[in-house]
């Protein structure tokens, strides 16, 4: 996730520039050094990328665990149809057999589902969580521009 860290590390430099920033006598404008804000604006920009492609890693790594879990449910399906042919073939034990197989291939079947939902909450928590820090982030940097066009509005009006 994006290094909350780093991007307040940013926003407070950008608060530091305005805070520090020479005022325009009377109006309670400030001027400051566009090109210095461009370049915090820009490391914003970096940072969100990251945070996209770790969610793209989590559902890759949701999707993989996706398909180990239909392996492994497939797998003792099939060992348990395997083991009920072997059973089969002894008449005298053919309905325990035939109980055991449905058994096993029950518990399999409820392993795969759990184990399915199990990964679905995770990835809909990732997610979640994602989708929180990019909006936060949204809103610093849309509060960042109002305040940047509020004051770039005051500044044209002061001339």
């Amino acid at each position: 996730m994006v290094d909350n860290i780093e991007l307040d590390s940013i926003l407070l430099d950008m608060e530091d520039m305005v805070n520090n920033a020479s005022r325009i006598p009377l109006s309670g404008k400030v001027l400051v050094d566009g090109d210095s804000l461009l370049e915090c604006i820009d490391k914003i920009h970096a940072l969100l990328p990251e945070e996209i492609k770790q969610a793209k890693q989590v559902l890759a790594q949701s999707d993989k665990l996706l398909e180990s879990i239909e392996s492994q449910g497939k797998k003792i399906l099939e060992d348990a149809r395997a083991q009920a042919s072997r059973l089969v073939m002894e008449d005298t034990i053919v309905q325990q057999a035939q109980a055991y197989a449905a058994e096993i291939e029950k518990i399999a079947k409820q392993q795969a589902m759990d184990l399915r939902n199990e990964v679905t909450n995770y990835s809909q928590d990732i997610l979640h969580q994602l989708e929180l820090n990019l909006e936060k982030a949204l809103f610093s940097i849309k509060k960042s521009r109002e305040d940047l066009e509020n004051q770039s509005k005051g500044n044209t009006a002061n001339y």
